[in-house]
């Protein structure tokens, strides 16, 4: 399965909404226009990239391989990344720019733009 960073972002804003701190299952995670199976493989790999905070259950004959996982709320990153993808249009403009490169780009990379096209409309660069 591919990384979606739509689904990423959505998921983002998803978990800034909740109201509090409890964990959720994946399967109980609703995101229009998206399968559950979709929605659970995103928040583990949302997980791995520390974008939340997550009750790991690993296997127990090999503890790295990630079994399933249960978010409860975005971590210090998870709100940078969003915060830097807030913006519909600084996002649009990024997507648009590495679609358009035909390449796809890491969680960082991709916030690194979004960044930058932030100080660019502020008038910082």
């Amino acid at each position: 399965m591919k990384r979606d960073m739509e689904l990423i972002r959505k998921l983002l804003f998803y978990f800034e909404d909740k109201s509090d701190f409890g964990m959720i299952k994946s399967d109980d995670v609703a995101i229009d226009g998206y399968d559950a199976r979709s929605v659970a493989y995103h928040i583990h790999l949302m997980c791995e990239a520390e974008l939340f905070s997550c009750e790991r259950v690993v296997s127990t004959t090999t503890p790295d391989r990630l079994i399933d996982a249960y978010p409860f709320r975005l971590t210090w990153q998870g709100h940078e990344f969003l915060d830097a993808a807030r913006s519909d249009t600084i996002w649009t403009k990024a997507r648009k720019a590495v679609g358009e490169k035909g390449i796809s780009v890491a969680v960082s990379t991709l916030q690194a733009m979004l960044t930058s096209l932030a100080k660019e409309e502020l008038g910082l660069q």
